[in-house]
């Protein structure tokens, strides 16, 4: 996950209240968050809820998808598709890095 990286980390740290701003506004299917945007300091390609997850991606086109999630409520787990395993490492707070491998 080198795109992932500290100096990334820094930039997305920096914008953890912006982003948790969409997180909280964000809803299951919101089509307006499914595009490449600017948060903070940090462009992603997708912004979209799983649960009581929201998932800012990185990269992942052509690629297996990576980026940050806010999981306020628990610890995120690897449990929703058995052919996708899924890694996530705890930043700080509700925030946690995240990488699929298909």
């Amino acid at each position: 996950m080198a795109s992932c990286g500290y100096l990334t980390d820094q930039r997305v740290i920096r914008s953890f209240p912006e982003m948790e701003r969409v997180a909280r506004a964000t809803v299951p299917d919101d089509r307006m968050r499914a595009r490449p945007q600017r948060i903070g300091e940090v462009e992603f390609q997708n912004v979209h809820r799983e649960g009581d997850r929201v998932y800012f991606e990185v990269g992942g086109n052509g690629v297996d998808p990576y980026g940050y999630v806010w999981s306020p409520g628990r610890v995120p787990v690897d449990d929703s598709n058995p052919a996708v395993a899924s890694t996530f490492r705890h930043m700080q707070g509700p925030w946690y890095r995240w990488s699929d491998s298909y």
